[in-house]
């Protein structure tokens, strides 16, 4: 029979190998074991360092070049579209900051801005399409992509109806509203930018209008099928230029549709429209106004994805002010 005392000993004996374990472990293990742990904390903290001063390194970088796009269009391009008249289109919710970078190019290269004619993402949204076509008074028939180009074809002929309308004279936002107020109305098109101006007739020759259509790569719904067709639609008129926010593709998955890469693709719109990819970044508004210089002849494509043939276009010198000296 086990007795008491038994068992005393037995719980004894396990308390005391338990003790002689932990020291035995704690004698052996601990000087290996806390000298990893110390050079692991310690090559943590010098990779912290260095993402520290990379990141500070990149954070003045980053204030220089946000100093550069707003003093640099004024340095760099100034006057370079003197009385040029420019309409921006912007597709859907294009990133801000980059359309008021190309808008405050524009001023600063003294070009005479109509106005920006910005389409509602419901234009791209295949669910819309009904709605959308029946606004714009087309036929509810077709392919979602027929339907797609038949959208930008016809939002096209409005943007050359506004054109047009501002060799009438008269007040800007009423001559553009013209032909898109009830599109405005529907909620399918806002007009912004519109300068408070009366026109007198003839004072803009609506054929040396420049129609700029800015998009990006991360809307919603592909925009891709009513850009595509509203650009060809602006084929032929004073140099019509496809712009985009050049976002990166997404690590796997499906690649991202690019309007520009559309144009570039397509052998008749390649050499009909200039194209920018990159109207997100300084490079990209320079490129756009310097594309634009009514001095530059021809068709070219610039930023930095396929197709593109350099950053920024050749500058044409401008002519030099004629001296009044004696």
């Amino acid at each position: 029979m086990i007795s008491l005392r038994h068992h005393v000993f037995s719980l004894a004996a396990v308390f005391v190998a338990l003790a002689i374990g932990i020291a035995a472990g704690s004698t052996v293990v601990r000087g290996p074991l806390l000298d990893s742990t110390r050079d692991r904390l310690e090559s943590a903290e010098a990779l912290i360092d260095e993402e520290r001063a990379e990141n500070e390194l990149l954070t003045a970088e980053l204030a220089q070049l946000d100093a550069l796009g707003v003093e640099g269009p004024a340095q760099l391009v100034a006057d370079r579209l003197d009385g040029v008249p420019v309409i921006v289109v912007v597709a859907g919710s294009v990133d801000g900051g980059a359309v008021e970078g190309l808008i405050r190019s524009f001023r600063a290269a003294s070009a005479e801005l109509v106005g920006e004619i910005r389409l509602d993402g419901a234009v791209f949204d295949p669910e819309e399409a009904p709605r959308v076509g029946e606004e714009l008074g087309l036929p509810a028939t077709g392919s979602e992509d027929e339907q797609a180009e038949a959208t930008g074809a016809r939002l096209g002929e409005l943007v050359l109806a506004a054109r047009d309308a501002l060799g009438a004279g008269g007040d800007v936002g009423d001559l553009l509203r013209e032909p898109l107020g009830a599109l405005e109305d529907d909620g399918l098109v806002d007009l912004l930018e519109l300068p408070r101006q009366e026109l007198e007739r003839g004072a803009i020759d609506p054929a040396a209008v420049r129609v700029v259509v800015v998009s990006d790569r991360n809307l919603d719904h592909d925009p891709v099928p009513v850009l595509g067709a509203m650009v060809e639609t602006l084929i032929g008129t004073a140099g019509p230029l496809a712009a985009e926010v050049g976002r990166l593709d997404p690590d796997g998955g499906d690649p991202v549709p690019s309007f520009v890469g559309h144009v570039r693709d397509s052998g008749r719109l390649r050499d009909e429209i200039s194209t920018v990819d990159n109207v997100e970044t300084v490079a990209g508004w320079l490129a756009v106004v310097l594309a634009l210089d009514p001095a530059r002849r021809g068709v070219g494509h610039w930023g930095f994805r396929g197709g593109a043939e350099g950053a920024i276009p050749d500058a044409p010198l401008l002519p030099s002010p004629v001296s009044t000296a004696p």
